[in-house]
């Protein structure tokens, strides 16, 4: 296994304990056999860590509506996974810090959009479309985190058909 993968398992089982932002670097490391000047070379700091954790079920999820799934296949895929890893995602979403995982979940979600809609034809470098993108990805993993740390009570197809139904018209007219 490489040093990424040992560093984000060793991540994943303190998040099922605690918050991200209660967990030091020096513990992460611990729970591997690496050290932690290994930590450095591959990860800025432990958001960085969580954020590439994320990434590798996000581009296998809603991340493939650029390669083939439609928008809800995807997003269904990736509200699977936030079901299976409930307690590391409420975990890593509490954290306070600017640099927590939020900020990159919309990140990453505005580029998938971008991508996405680019493949479809869209124009997305006018003002409508540029607010219409930031409006779906930031309103859209609000309303997901919402869901997770309120405990997931809405059944996972009425919050896709929700989200789906309140995309801005600009990004609702790609969507297959």
């Amino acid at each position: 296994m490489n040093s990424k993968k040992m560093l984000a398992e060793s991540l994943e089982k303190l998040l099922m304990k605690k918050n991200l932002d209660d967990i030091p670097v020096s513990e992460i490391v611990v729970g591997t056999s690496l050290s932690r000047k290994t930590f450095y070379r591959h990860f800025r700091d432990k958001y960085d860590l969580a954020s590439w954790y994320f990434a590798q079920f996000y581009e296998a999820s809603f991340g493939r509506i650029t390669t083939g799934l439609t928008w809800e296949e995807a997003l269904l895929h990736y509200l699977d996974i936030y079901q299976e890893k409930y307690i590391v995602l409420k975990n890593a979403y509490a954290s306070r810090d600017v640099n927590g995982l939020r900020a990159y979940d919309i990140s990453v979600t505005k580029k998938t959009y971008e991508k996405y809609l680019t493949i479809k034809g869209a124009d997305i470098n006018s003002e409508t479309m540029r607010f219409a993108i930031d409006i779906a990805s930031c309103g859209g993993t609000d309303m997901v985190i919402k869901w997770l740390l309120s405990g997931m009570k809405m059944e996972k197809g009425k919050l896709v058909c929700l989200l789906k139904q309140t995309l801005p018209n600009d990004i609702l007219k790609y969507i297959d």
